[in-house]
């Protein structure tokens, strides 16, 4: 699992948790893509880490806790998706393994990924995603018989084929053994543009349509709709759904309001008056009077001050501070730094 990146998207957030420690409703975001794989069977998980590895480190341990064997490999500096992969090598068997990138929320269903892949005797499969449109991404086509023609980065309309079926990478990977020694040792190497495009030529990389539940994390307008979407029970997780989530010790007025697209984390305070609206609000953090979060995402330990709103998009750092009356929209700079 490649758990290296910054997530320099949803800084200040990540400016003290690696991206793939974003709570995602009841647990870290990491947590869930943990139970997708128990739920499949598979129990030997290797973290491949490179920015504050000790935070996956401290809240994980060896796994137990999350049912699995989870082990650990941290990168010297970037090497890439592909160099991740390799340089966790001495960790693997002689056996296909999975790789999947640690933003990527999705309900895969991998036991029949993993049987398309054995069936089809490839040396790589890639799991595919549709999208409406592919401009943002890179499209991958295939042949009549499932393996990959071509991918063609960030398509303009020319690059398009009439009535094409329009399917994106969707992060999540089997490979064989054999693929390792496409990859060099100790340089940044990019799986996506520098292995893949090798094995599609040799004809050995299948693609594996799927029209699972997918979306990448790494904005916040996506953070926050895959948290609505878990409480939504639009996809398979083992987090509560139905309705607002509130974390142990979470405290909220009698007056205060929290709509069921709404997460407050752990000993979380909302005061008085306070209205809360498809937000994420960290753990122990502190909601004032009359304050109003709309699409906002506020950071453990921060303080939102009396009468405070916070529109759409805005992001409140760790133990932050916003003072009262603070009116904010995703224009406009936020203090984020403790006791600012």
């Amino acid at each position: 699992m490649l758990v290296g990146g910054q997530g320099r998207r949803l800084r200040p957030l990540t400016d003290t948790r690696p991206k793939p420690m974003m709570q995602l409703v009841d647990r870290p975001f990491v947590a869930h893509q943990i139970d997708l794989l128990r739920r499949h069977g598979v129990d030997d998980v290797i973290f491949s880490c490179g920015y504050r590895p000790d935070a996956l480190r401290d809240h994980f341990g060896d796994g137990a806790a999350a049912g699995v064997r989870l082990r650990y490999v941290v990168d010297p500096e970037p090497l890439g998706t592909a160099g991740a992969v390799r340089n966790a090598e001495d960790l693997l068997d002689d056996a296909p393994f999975l790789v999947l990138n640690g933003d990527i929320l999705t309900d895969l269903d991998l036991t029949a990924f993993a049987a398309e892949h054995r069936a089809t005797g490839a040396q790589g499969t890639i799991a595919l995603t549709p999208v409406d449109d592919p401009s943002a991404f890179g499209l991958v086509r295939l042949h009549d018989d499932g393996t990959v023609e071509a991918f063609v980065e960030k398509p303009t309309p020319a690059d398009l084929r009439p009535g094409e079926p329009y399917r994106i990478n969707a992060g999540t990977y089997l490979l064989d053994p054999a693929v390792l020694d496409l990859i060099p040792r100790g340089v940044s190497c990019s799986i996506e543009r520098e292995v893949f495009p090798v094995l599609a030529e040799r004809g050995t990389l299948h693609g594996h349509p799927s029209d699972a539940y997918w979306r990448d994390i790494g904005t916040p307008a996506s953070y926050l709709a895959a948290n609505h979407d878990v409480l939504a029970g639009a996809l398979r997780t083992e987090s509560p759904t139905g309705g607002a989530y509130l974390g142990a010790g979470a405290h909220v007025d009698p007056s205060a309001t929290v709509d069921d697209r709404s997460c407050l984390g752990d000993g979380a305070v909302l005061a008085a008056g306070a209205s809360v609206r498809g937000s994420v609000v960290g753990a122990g953090a502190r909601i004032g009077v009359d304050v109003t979060l709309d699409g906002a995402i506020v950071g453990a330990g921060a303080t939102v001050g009396r009468g405070a709103r916070l529109g759409p998009g805005v992001i409140v750092g760790d133990d932050a501070r916003i003072a009262p009356g603070t009116v904010v929209d995703p224009s406009t700079p936020v203090p984020t730094g403790a006791g600012a």
